[in-house]
């Protein structure tokens, strides 16, 4: 007699199936914990020693500030007043380390408070102990007489922070008026000296650096005086006028200030090529001449 075998229920191939399932996902779970956890070890103990080091760092004197350390660049002519304020103030960073985060933005906003310092361009760490910074400094344009005293201004009329003095300041244009109402109150140092006279004379000056003749002519004063300029026949507008002695005593005539010819003046431009022309003339250097160049008549005087 032949025994007959019964098959397996399916149900259980299943349910063998779903157990090894169910290990291989506890494993992989298991492993990608403890991966997980490991990870995490390995990425706090860098970050620890991170911070053990930056730390170090920080008190190592290798990498301390000196305030004498600070290395300048963009500075092509400077004041004494300047050179001391601007090394006082990176006196006041020493001993900071060079790890400090802080550090650079500090820099930058105790060298942008001082008025002589125009605009910040670059600031670096220089490894072991040093900082290079790069700045537009506000340098001396000229001087106003003001008050039995020379103030300096720098290009756009701001009052530089330096004591006013007796004796002019050497080689700097003086802006003076022959009314003592000319020039309106001191401002405050870093702010512009707001008065037509100031302005208008400093563009002036400007015109003649631009200009070849600034070379023959170096501008030594601006009078600026108070006057009447005719439009009409009735009409007649106060506006500074501006008489310009160069070296040599010469003296220019030089009326207005107006960038065009607008207003019935020459122009500026009009005006230095005008000026380019009379000292064609040999007596046109002789010291005491005065040439005027107000007119569309221009011409020259000896006061011999």
């Amino acid at each position: 007699m032949i025994a007959r075998t019964t098959p397996m229920p399916k149900r259980v191939g299943t349910e063998v199936r779903r157990h090894k399932l169910l290990r291989r996902l506890l494993r992989q779970a298991l492993f990608l914990s403890f991966s997980l956890v490991m990870f995490l070890l390995v990425i706090g103990g860098a970050i620890a020693g991170a911070m053990l080091l930056w730390r170090e760092a920080m008190r190592d004197s290798r990498f301390h500030l000196d305030g004498d350390m600070l290395g300048r660049y963009g500075a092509l002519r400077e004041c004494p007043e300047s050179v001391n304020e601007l090394a006082a103030i990176g006196r006041r960073f020493n001993g900071r380390s060079l790890f400090d985060p802080s550090l650079l933005p500090d820099l930058e906003r105790e060298f942008g408070r001082s008025v002589w310092v125009k605009k910040m361009l670059r600031l670096r760490r220089a490894f072991p102990n040093r900082v290079e910074m790069e700045y537009v400094l506000r340098l001396p344009a000229a001087q106003v007489w003001r008050d039995s005293r020379y103030w300096l201004i720098d290009g756009e009329g701001i009052l530089l922070p330096t004591e006013g003095t007796a004796e002019p300041f050497q080689k700097l244009p003086t802006l003076t008026g022959v009314a003592a109402a000319t020039f309106l109150p001191n401002p405050r140092p870093g702010e512009i000296w707001r008065d037509e006279g100031i302005i208008g004379a400093l563009e002036i000056i400007r015109s003649f650096w631009a200009s070849p003749l600034y070379e023959i002519l170096p501008v030594e004063k601006v009078v600026v005086s108070s006057g009447s300029f005719r439009q009409g026949v009735r009409d007649r507008e106060k506006r500074r006028r501006y008489e310009i002695v160069a070296a040599e005593g010469i003296i220019i005539r030089w009326g207005t200030h107006n960038p065009s010819h607008d207003d019935g003046e020459p122009s500026a431009a009009e005006k230095l090529r005008t000026l380019s022309e009379l000292l064609a003339a040999p007596e046109a250097m002789e010291p005491g001449i005065c040439l005027d160049v107000r007119t569309r008549l221009p011409g020259f005087t000896l006061f011999k």
